[in-house]
């Protein structure tokens, strides 16, 4: 029998509250979110399945949190002290997974992120913003600040948005990033000074599948050599990094990048939120390669024991790794962690915001010696660039396509300048004609390829050879640069790029 056949004959039979279930009366509000926990916690069940899947799961789950507790809740319980659990049921799968107005958007798969700039919503499908429209091709906007109030108490969950705290930042049931500022942080609009004020935010979904570098190839994103080298990173125990500006697709290279990992090294993987996957599963399920996944989260005056960044951080070198991902360093405190770990010995790989290879190293100093006290910047700069190998730049381009446009080498510090890295660009994406536009001026396509540049140091050569990687993985990189040489973007034999 269907667990909500069995919670129908439940209320129909008038049970009452089974020995162990709630024996007090409790708010609607804080049932709910005590279902929204038992979700979360339960995030592996339905975190990679399409949207209509997870939606069924997630009721699954609020049907079997009801039966497992059998909560008494104001408005849900009969004269004679019963519970109305089918009632309830419907009331908790209302309020946690119907999004109104936003339904639509939470299930398209090809929406990847949900904006609104107060009453006004916008999304962004294959790299282009446009408005939100409903089915029938009108546009669809928050009614009154009433409604966007209530979907949006359902997007934070237990985060609430005051004007207290007018920044805020949260996860939904389905795990997508939100970050939500309150109408007081907000210029009213000059023509209507007293008009109704509306809350913005913005909404970050993720696949729900992860792609290889193969898939991503075929995207034009990087070319079949360039995911030849970026398979090497992880098999040569190099620290990378992979930065770009904010939506430029850094976490799906990452992700695809990462699963290159060999099974037998011992990784461990910090994300806030989870975005990336590196379980490796056999036939039956079972999870065969050594890694640890770590799910940090905010906390307000936080002890030494919460898992907060900084903390799943510093305890990191206790967990016995060999690599270390960060999903991504955003403060100053985490970018000074990554130096320590870097400085007992173990490759990393994270991501940040940064617009090239010369911009990421500069970015991530400046954080350290923000942390750092009096350490002299030169001496600092000798620290990274010894410790850094990698750095892979990604972009979104405007004609809404994702492009790695450098990857480059850290080799040294410049001889004629102890406050400048020396950098050894391996490849670029070189812009060889003029922009095509539309009849509106709006950029349509970007020309250009992708080109090698630079052939591989001595320094990388030698860490691939203490890792044991075969020389015919990587020779086609240390011979000099043929100019009429040409990139192909096949993204096939996934084998020759390291890959399962």
């Amino acid at each position: 029998m269907e667990a909500k056949d069995l919670l129908e004959l439940q209320t129909q039979r008038g049970a009452k509250i089974a020995a162990g279930g709630d024996t007090s009366r409790r708010t609607l509000e804080a049932v709910t979110n005590d279902c929204r926990k038992a979700i979360e916690e339960q995030s592996d069940k339905y975190r990679d399945l399409n949207p209509l899947d997870k939606k069924e799961t997630i009721k699954q789950i609020i049907i079997d949190f009801v039966m497992n507790t059998k909560p008494l809740v104001s408005g849900f319980i009969d004269g004679e002290n019963k519970p109305d659990t089918l009632k309830l049921v419907d009331k908790l799968v209302e309020d946690i997974t119907d999004y109104g107005l936003l339904s639509q958007a939470m299930m398209d798969d090809d929406v990847y992120e949900i904006r609104c700039n107060g009453k006004e919503l916008k999304v962004e499908i294959a790299g282009h913003v446009q408005d939100l429209i409903d089915k029938e091709g009108n546009l669809v906007s928050f009614d009154s600040p009433e409604q966007q109030e209530i979907i949006m108490r359902k997007l934070l969950g237990d985060v609430r948005l005051t004007p207290k705290d007018a920044l805020v930042n949260s996860r939904t049931i389905e795990g997508y990033r939100i970050a939500a500022i309150h109408n007081s942080a907000m210029s009213p609009d000059p023509n209507d000074p007293v008009g109704d004020q509306y809350h913005a935010f913005v909404l970050r979904k993720f696949r729900k599948s992860k792609m290889n570098l193969g898939q991503i190839v075929e995207y034009h994103t990087l070319s079949d050599n360039m995911a030849r080298l970026l398979a090497l990173c992880t098999a040569g125990g190099l620290t990378f990094f992979t930065v770009g500006p904010t939506a430029s697709g850094k976490t799906t290279t990452n992700n695809a990048i990462l699963q290159s990992v060999p099974a037998t090294t011992r990784t461990i993987l910090i994300q806030n939120p989870s975005e990336i996957d590196l379980r490796f599963k056999d036939a039956s399920g079972r999870i065969y390669n050594d890694v640890l996944h770590l799910e940090a989260s905010e906390k307000e005056n936080p002890t030494p024991s919460d898992p907060t960044m900084r903390n799943l951080m510093d305890h990191t070198l206790r967990l016995s790794p060999t690599f270390v991902c960060f999903g991504e360093i955003r403060t100053n405190p985490e970018f000074k962690q990554c130096m320590k770990i870097m400085q007992a010995g173990h490759p990393i790989n994270t991501t940040f915001h940064a617009e090239s290879s010369h911009g990421a190293i500069k970015r991530f100093l400046t954080a350290y010696l923000a942390e750092s006290g009096n350490e002299p910047s030169h001496l600092a700069l000798s620290t990274v660039v010894d410790l850094v190998n990698m750095i892979i730049v990604q972009k979104i381009m405007r004609d809404g396509t994702r492009r790695i446009i450098q990857i480059s080498e850290v080799v040294g510090v410049d001889p004629e300048n102890r406050e400048e890295p020396k950098l050894n660009d391996l490849y670029i994406y070189d812009i060889d004609r003029e922009p095509e536009y539309d009849e509106a001026g709006n950029v349509i396509h970007i020309n250009g390829t992708h080109r090698r540049v630079g052939k591989l140091s001595p320094r990388t050569v030698r860490k691939f050879q203490l890792e044991g990687v075969a020389s015919s993985r990587y020779d086609f990189l240390t011979v000099d640069v043929n100019k009429a040489e040409v990139e192909t973007y096949t993204g096939k034999n996934i084998d020759r790029y390291g890959m399962k």
